[in-house]
């Protein structure tokens, strides 16, 4: 007897606080559609906010790229490079001969991608190899340029001399819109 008077009690509790609540939510959903576009009209906002942060992010105009490049047929091989941009280590490559027979193939290798402000530049490669007749060198190399508000990518290109037996590096800037 003793169960059944607490069965009882608890359902009448249950459908007395579920009677409470169901004026409690009829109240609420009156002032529902409003809050609901309210909440939409301030997500559309925050999703704009958010891919046009995520796109300057993925994407910023401040970008500038080195890339790394071996012309055909030169008889320059390329063991490592170390990358400075403006007196700060940016980066150092050693590469393999597969990586190596990559480049002479026509490859291209992205060395450093970061964001400069607007101004001149001075990138700095050491760079270590062979000579076409064999010989290894250590050879440092400099590029001053000037950055804009468009993204830049430099080309660092190892080739033969004229004489093919030294190895030249060139630098070539290209603006991307």
């Amino acid at each position: 007897m003793m169960i059944r008077g607490r069965l009882f009690a608890l359902f009448l509790m249950g459908t007395i606080s579920a009677a409470g609540l169901s004026s409690v939510a009829h109240a609420a959903e009156a002032k529902l559609p409003g809050d609901l576009q309210s909440l939409k009209t301030d997500l559309v906002t925050l999703n704009k906010e958010i891919t046009l942060l995520e796109n300057e992010l993925m994407f910023p105009s401040a970008e500038t790229s080195l890339v790394v490049s071996v012309e055909a047929g030169s008889g320059v091989k390329l063991v490592d490079i170390n990358l400075s941009v403006d007196d700060k280590s940016a980066g150092y490559y050693f590469y393999s001969d597969t990586e190596f027979a990559a480049l002479a193939k026509g490859g291209m290798h992205r060395l450093y991608s970061g964001n400069l402000t607007s101004g001149q530049h001075t990138i700095k490669a050491v760079i270590t190899g062979y000579e076409p007749g064999g010989k290894d060198f250590q050879r440092t190399v400099t590029h001053t340029f000037s950055k804009g508000a468009p993204r830049k990518v430099i080309e660092l290109k190892a080739s033969d001399n004229a004489t093919r037996t030294q190895g030249d590096f060139r630098f070539r800037e290209w603006e991307i819109q």
